[in-house]
């Protein structure tokens, strides 16, 4: 794994130079982020989660009509449970690849293709387990003032494969609009089903979040997900994520530095009827730096699922935590 971390690395840190020889245009949102967590619902056991994370997006043109849509992250976790005798690592990397066209008229339409490769090592076992995942699909869109609407379908994979005949859809429509210059809305819906034979799986998201800006680098945001999880064992089970962020964006501030912090917590509640209901809290914090005319939003916020920036419930709800 660590191989493919420098040569992706490496790859994308030689965009910009690619870039400016080509004569295309380019921008890009760089976060480094940290967070804090805890798993409570447990009986007798406590559960902390450490994660350092890295994350990549630019926006390439090629002309006026056609560009390439770029994302990577990469993000560890240390899990410390209290009183056991070993530790426990998560080392997950993420790449997405979108090439989309642009009519003109404020409508658009691409591809995407996203993988995700997630390795589990435990410090008392010198083996490492890991699960490769895909998703591909399309995607379009409209564009125009303040209003954004975008939809998509696809399908995911995993290398393990899963057992059997197993199939994977993922669809998703999400919109936001700016109600004032200082304050946006945004949210959506997606959908992840998983059919075997005899059995099956859907997830479903809904979400919804809003950004005010003070206007002197301070701004609030926020999101609310809900996650219904349908199965054939009578037993409802669902999942509800809160998320209230604090940006300061030190451009705006007068200070002349393009960086913007954030701080933000989150609360995932997972009830699983009357097996049990775990809460997972979060404090992250993010340093971001536009580069090129890129975006200040940090990369590292979990409202990024109510903004539709995963493809997949699945996906959301792994970035989430």
């Amino acid at each position: 794994m660590y191989i493919r971390r420098l040569l992706a690395t490496a790859a994308l840190a030689s965009l910009p130079a690619v870039a400016s020889a080509q004569g295309v245009t380019m921008a890009s949102t760089v976060t480094l982020g940290f967070s804090f967590g805890s798993v409570d619902g447990i009986p007798g056991t406590d559960i902390d989660l450490n994660t350092t994370s890295i994350d990549f997006a630019s926006d390439i043109m090629f002309g006026t009509n056609f560009g390439v849509g770029l994302d990577f992250a990469i993000a560890q976790t240390e899990v410390d449970i209290a009183g056991a005798p070993f530790g426990i690592d998560l080392d997950l990397i993420g790449l997405a690849i979108e090439p989309v066209y642009y009519f003109g008229n404020g409508a658009y339409a691409g591809l995407y293709y996203r993988m995700g490769d997630l390795d589990l090592s435990i410090s008392a076992i010198p083996i490492t387990f890991g699960v490769d995942t895909r998703s591909f699909g399309v995607f379009g869109g409209y564009e125009s003032g303040p209003l954004w609407v975008e939809g998509y379908v696809g399908s995911s994979d995993t290398d393990p494969g899963l057992p059997g005949s197993i199939d994977v859809m993922d669809y998703g429509l999400y919109a936001s609009y700016d109600v004032m210059p200082n304050l946006e809305v945004f949210g959506g819906i997606a959908r992840t089903d998983i059919d075997a034979p005899g059995f099956g799986v859907d997830l479903t998201m809904y979400s919804i979040g809003a950004d005010y800006d003070f206007g002197n680098g301070l701004g609030v945001y926020g999101s609310v997900d809900r996650i219904d999880i349908g199965t054939p064992i009578p037993i409802n089970i669902d999942a509800t994520a809160f998320t209230l962020g604090l940006g300061y964006d030190l451009g705006q501030s007068g200070a002349g530095v393009p960086v913007n912090l954030n701080l933000e917590f989150s609360r995932t509640t997972l009830d699983l009827g009357p097996l049990a209901s775990l809460d997972v809290d979060r404090i992250g914090l993010g340093v971001t730096i536009p580069i090129g005319g890129g975006s200040s939003q940090p990369l590292n916020s979990n409202t990024r699922a109510a903004r539709g920036d995963y493809r997949s419930v699945i996906a959301a709800m792994a970035n989430s935590l």
